[in-house]
């Protein structure tokens, strides 16, 4: 027997109205060593799946008798399903549909081609050989949860958002040389950090996004992004102009971002103050969300209502880490009024750096490496050790 159909121990339960389609995929699992089962009907997929605990789901949104946010909203309720590995399997892409499913706690959003079932045997083999990580899936197994993801977002610009997500990022990876960083530029239309740290690769998001599912393993992920100089981190840098950016697909951004937590210890994503149906999975997923708020009181104002808009999507607290950068000047409302006024606590505040902070971009370099012994930079330290340790403290 081959080692790709060598018998395995997880069972796979696959939802799906086609009767044809569920017994193709049905078969090919059986046929790969995995215990498969199929249901036709929502409800009785339900059913079979508080009854048999199957490691992982395979779903077709299409069904008819449930809609996949309320199934998903059961699966994850219950004790008994709270950690299958879901998938959603779609015959057709729909960005709507995606980031609802992938808002509501699926782990995939695919589209039926062979590539996808590629995608899906791969996410197996992860949760049939990683068994020692924290997150439980299905009965005895765990899955790895891959790298720390840490989302950075503003509600407005001018806060200094990409500045801070690099720097941090900087501080971070020379604090720990032993972790491997990666940060992903997600400011839409146009990508922000590369002009910060004088990025000139012509690998970039939407070169990601075109390239296949198999494609995006470690090896070739380390092989196009070398370690930046002087940042040492390793950057997928956002599109360099509105009219590629408009190319851009988007559902492929959730596979993009899962491709680099396998590959790399912590991974930074920098949102801008992007806030859409693309960055709100991406946020629900974070280990840690930095929310960076200036001292204006029209920024302050804004932060208050993304915190409120996250805080109805279940984003709890202790995932938040809120940042007041006085990247502007020193006037402005104070770190308790900006409590106040956001209804969350602000762990740490960056002092007005003046000319210092725009030099230091100007020229691509970290701050910490520019003038290390300013309060500002040493601030930025704290923060770094911080985050990392939010993010693991959440993960346990």
């Amino acid at each position: 027997m081959s080692e790709q159909n060598a018998p395995s121990a997880l069972s796979v339960l696959v939802i799906d109205p086609d009767p044809r389609s569920c017994q193709y995929l049905g078969n090919l699992f059986t046929q790969r060593g995995y215990t498969a089962e199929t249901s036709t009907s929502a409800k009785e997929g339900y059913i079979n799946a508080l009854r048999d605990r199957p490691d992982v789901i395979i779903f077709d949104p299409a069904l008819a008798d449930m809609p996949g946010t309320e199934l998903i909203h059961r699966l994850r309720n219950d004790k008994r399903t709270s950690g299958v590995l879901l998938v959603a399997l779609t015959a057709a892409s729909n960005s709507e549909q995606m980031g609802e499913l992938l808002a509501a706690g699926y782990n995939e959003y695919l589209v039926k081609s062979s590539e996808s079932l590629e995608r899906i045997f791969a996410l197996l083999a992860e949760t049939d050989t990683q068994m020692n990580e924290t997150q439980p899936i299905g009965k005895n197994k765990k899955i790895n949860q891959g790298g720390v993801l840490v989302v950075f977002l503003s509600a407005k610009g001018g806060a200094g958002t990409s500045s801070m997500c690099a720097n941090v990022a900087q501080v971070l990876g020379e604090m720990n040389p032993e972790r491997e960083i990666a940060v992903i530029d997600l400011v839409l239309p146009i990508g922000s950090i590369g002009q910060i740290v004088g990025y000139e690769g012509e690998f970039n998001l939407l070169e990601a996004a075109k390239k296949p599912q198999a494609e995006l393993n470690s090896d070739f992920l380390r092989r196009v992004m070398t370690p930046l100089e002087m940042w040492g981190f390793r950057l997928l840098a956002g599109v360099s102009d509105p009219e590629s950016s408009n190319a851009l697909d988007a559902s492929r951004i959730p596979t993009i971002i899962d491709a680099y937590r396998r590959a790399f210890d912590v991974v930074f994503v920098d949102l801008g103050r992007s806030l859409s149906r693309i960055s709100l999975p991406i946020i629900l997923k974070a280990d840690v969300i930095v929310m960076v708020t200036a001292s204006d009181m029209a920024t302050v104002a804004l932060t208050q209502t993304v915190w409120k808009y996250l805080q109805g999507k279940g984003v709890p607290q202790r995932n938040v880490y809120a940042l007041l950068n006085r990247a502007v000047g020193l006037e402005g409302v104070s770190k308790s009024d900006a409590e106040r006024i956001i209804n969350l606590p602000i762990q740490a505040t960056i002092p007005y750096m003046g000319a210092n902070f725009s030099l230091a971009n100007n020229q691509h370099l970290p701050i910490l490496r520019k003038m290390p012994t300013d309060t500002a930079a040493m601030m930025i330290a704290q923060v770094a050790r911080q985050i990392l340790e939010i993010a693991y403290q959440n993960r346990a």
